[in-house]
């Protein structure tokens, strides 16, 4: 009800926030509908004057129900002053705002008994009547009056303490009962204030003037206090109130028109007054709070779009990862292919070559001269420098797709070191270089993979011998150094690397200018000891000066302490022709190439006990086998019709070839071709070139130790 009265008003309450579009919340929350209330408020009162007095009531009843009427709805919208502004925020509650609460509940409580004193209401203790009646009426003007300039006086801020807020409530209670106790039990020393048949008496007009001031001088400073919200608002009802005040000097008669016009000021100026506090302790946090929703809303909006935007982006971007991934992949498995192929196709012709050039270097079919033996000895170099570069190659396409298989253990590197310098030595005397015994100490255990440490350190060796001068010379030293770690350097007395040229060392098949020189090479020997070292947690570096030679070192982290270094794997000795296996040794050699099989038939011709059957298809093998079994297999992979791995795994099945020994010979070196060789039943599996040491090695081992040949 009371606030359809106050719409009615033309009020603005709080349906304006969530019913009217965002201009008109900032219409109301500037106070511009409060300004031009009070300046049309302002024009009638001036107009006043003017204007036909009229008397509005002949009957004192028909009085009393207006005028209590309009004090009742006085009364509830100070209470409502008082409970917004009481209520909010306590916490952050501006001093200001308590003053004025408690200001307007001491209003309320002292317009009950300016109420129930008038002129013809019941008795309120003591007599009613208009002197009673106007006491309450002049403290409860003076109580708003002093509370609003009070509040317009002090700076808008919290109080220091929170008992602040209950001393302001004090003192307007203290005022309140003063007035109670003045009105009901001390009228006769308040100074008079009407008189019958005269009216108004000199002190009331005077100190409704007074309160006229007050009310307008708290109307100017709200007007100007900076930084206040609601200051438009508070400054009108200010100047209402003053306004108000104004009509109550000029009436002689209650029931005059002047003194209900200043009751109806009275009540919009506590609307005005109720409609400021709360737009600025109600709908403006509100509002504001409403506005960061729909800021925040409008945020999430547009972050949930660009998490879309991005998620489809990164969909995208992963998409393309894997379609880029897929693309590696094909293109690591097409590398793989091409590399399996090529190994395949230049190891096969390779093994007639070198393995010819081999057996002719024995002289066996025949004595050779100086002339011949070194052509051959041209040959064969061509053939394993080719043979060098396939491996190379092949080492660095496994290390780049991450195929490399390493067998980390703790080794003693003084036998590697010894054997590398061994094999050094023979290289270097051809060469014109010397290599001493290695240097430094003590040598401690450490962690690698023996076979590509020893890899790694004949790389370095036989680097340092190419890349020196007639009469230079190559050194080894082993140390610890720095934390945990173990260095091998390699020093050389050659012509040292240019300092252009160091930054482009370790790339792959580049010799930085070395190809224009009579010196053997791949280009990517030191690419791959870098990234053998790298892959055993090493490190590797060089340090070279021109005209001085160079310094390669190697570290590598020493094994815990505690660890036992593994047995020295056995160095065999080179094993000549003519020692045979074993008298009576039959061989079955399934191969399809005419070259290789003759290889075989010379090699095997030359050494006695041997008994060498060939067949080029597994079928027509498998015919000679049930006619007379052999002592051994050494079968090809690649056949036509039925493969070797086919033939393998039906063999294994079949009780005539349990304990016969089977030897893949191949020119794939792929390790997952080797590792579905052995899986499928072969005993061992070697490469071509055929090394001849390591085939009748692998034969005399396998036949000795199933009792085959005797």
């Amino acid at each position: 009800m009371l606030e359809v009265c106050i719409n009615l008003l033309g009020i603005d309450m709080a349906d304006t926030v969530q019913g009217q579009d965002t201009d008109r919340v900032r219409v109301t929350s500037s106070g511009r509908f409060a300004v031009i209330t009070a300046m049309v408020l302002t024009f009638v009162l001036l107009l006043t004057p003017v204007l036909p007095r009229v008397t509005l009531f002949h009957r004192l009843n028909d009085y009393l129900a207006a005028h209590q009427s309009i004090e009742i709805f006085a009364m509830i919208v100070a209470g409502l002053v008082f409970a917004i502004g009481w209520n909010s925020h306590r916490q952050a509650r501006p001093g200001n705002v308590s003053i004025l609460s408690a200001a307007f509940l001491g209003v309320a409580l002292i317009d009950l008994g300016h109420s129930l004193s008038y002129k013809g209401m019941p008795d309120f203790i003591t007599p009613s009547g208009p002197e009673k009646a106007i006491a309450f009426w002049l403290s409860m003007r003076a109580c708003g009056a002093f509370g609003l300039l009070v509040a317009a006086l002090l700076p808008w801020r919290r109080f220091a303490t929170p008992l602040g807020h209950w001393l302001a409530m004090a003192v307007v209670l203290a005022w309140v009962a003063v007035t109670y106790w003045g009105a009901l039990a001390h009228l006769e020393i308040l100074p008079r204030t009407f008189i019958s048949g005269q009216g108004l008496t000199p002190f009331k007009v005077a100190a409704e003037a007074f309160l006229v001031l007050v009310y307008l001088l708290a109307a100017f400073l709200f007007w100007h206090a900076a930084n206040l919200p609601n200051a438009r608002w508070l400054a009108s009802a200010s100047w209402v109130m003053g306004l108000a005040g104004a009509y109550f000097c000029l009436y002689d008669d209650p029931f005059d028109i002047y003194n209900q016009v200043g009751h109806l000021y009275i009540v919009i100026a506590y609307a005005l007054l109720y409609q400021g506090l709360f737009i600025s302790t109600i709908r403006d946090p509100y509002v504001r709070l409403q506005q960061a929703q729909d800021e925040l809303e409008n945020r999430v909006v547009e972050r949930t779009r660009e998490l879309h935007d991005a998620l489809i982006s990164l969909e995208r971007q992963q998409h393309d990862l894997e379609q880029a991934k897929l693309g590696a992949d094909r293109a690591n498995q097409a590398k793989s292919e091409f590399l399996s192929s090529m190994s395949h196709e230049l190891r096969t012709p390779l093994n007639a070559v070198i393995g010819f050039t081999q057996l002719l270097r024995t002289e066996r079919p025949g004595p050779l001269n100086e002339k011949q033996a070194g052509q051959l000895d041209h040959i064969l170099r061509g053939g394993q420098h080719l043979l060098e570069l396939i491996n190379e190659v092949l080492d660095l396409a496994r290390i780049e797709t991450g195929k490399l298989s390493l067998s980390v253990e703790v080794i003693d590197p003084v036998a590697v070191m010894d054997e590398c310098l061994a094999f050094g030595r023979a290289y270097a005397r051809e060469r014109g270089v010397e290599i001493g015994e290695w240097q430094g100490g003590p040598v401690l255990p450490i962690s690698v993979d023996y076979t590509r440490f020893k890899q790694i350190l004949l790389n370095l060796i036989s680097n340092a011998i190419k890349y020196n001068r007639a009469d230079g010379r190559v050194t080894l030293t082993a140390q610890p150094w720095g934390t945990g770690m173990m260095r091998f350097s390699i020093a050389d007395t050659g012509p040292g690397i240019a300092r252009d040229k160091q930054a482009h060392l370790f790339e792959p098949f580049n010799r930085l200018g070395a190809e224009s020189r009579d010196v053997e090479g791949t280009g990517i020997g030191l690419t791959i000891t870098k990234r053998l070292v790298q892959a055993m947690n090493g490190l590797i570096g060089f340090h070279s000066q021109e005209g001085q030679g160079s310094v390669f070192w190697i570290d590598f982290p020493i094994a815990r302490d505690g660890a036992v270094a593994a047995p020295a794997h056995p160095v065999t000795g080179k094993v000549e022709l003519s020692s045979p296996p074993g008298a009576g040794c039959r061989i079955l050699y399934v191969e399809d190439n005419p070259a290789n099989v003759q290889l075989m038939e010379a090699v095997l011709g030359e050494i006695p006990g041997f008994v060498l059957e060939t067949a080029t298809t597994v079928e027509a093998g498998l015919e000679k086998l049930h006619h007379n079994r052999p002592d051994i297999i050494v079968l090809d992979i690649n056949l036509p019709g039925m493969s070797g791995l086919q033939a393998v795994r039906q063999w294994r099945t079949m009780p005539e070839f349990n304990g016969l020994p089977i030897i893949a010979l191949s020119a794939n070196v792929m390790p997952n071709a080797v590792e579905a060789a052995l899986s499928a039943g072969f005993d061992r599996y070697l490469t071509k070139p055929l090394d001849l040491d390591q085939f009748l090695r692998t034969v005399r081992e396998l036949t000795h130790s199933g009792g085959q040949c005797t």
